[in-house]
């Protein structure tokens, strides 16, 4: 039923910004960078159902905490990379747009080298 809400919200936004955009299309990016941010928010809100099923698996399986604080920090790097890189595209500022995607590609890649050695040192145990 959330979804059918995030659809009509998006769609709305669009059909509002392509009547603007004929007598103000300045007003466009305003509109759709709010609709963006509006359904942000709701992602964010549905981020705790997340957080507990996460919490769940913690206990039934034995994980490192530190593990799971990384891959938090790795989801909310795509999500805020994502969102603000479509925001750009959407503006017409597509150079900006893929430095932030590469940026975000980055800083998800040094943010999972802990847990690309600590693998590769599984993996040396187990050869040994």
């Amino acid at each position: 039923m959330d979804m059918i809400k995030i659809a009509m919200i998006g769609l709305a936004a669009v059909l509002l910004a392509m009547q603007v955009k004929v007598g103000r299309p300045e007003y466009e990016i305003f509109i759709t960078m709010a609709a963006c941010l509006c359904i942000f928010f709701f992602l964010v809100t549905r981020l705790t159902v997340v957080m507990e099923a996460i919490s769940q698996i913690q206990s039934y399986i034995r994980l490192d905490s530190k593990y799971v604080a990384i891959l938090l920090k790795m989801i909310g790097i795509t999500y805020v990379a994502e969102f603000s890189a479509n925001l750009c595209k959407d503006a017409g500022y597509q150079a900006v747009a893929g430095q932030i995607e590469m940026f975000g590609k980055l800083s998800i890649l040094v943010i999972s080298m802990p847990v690309l050695l600590a693998l590769l040192d599984t993996i040396s145990q187990f050869l040994r």
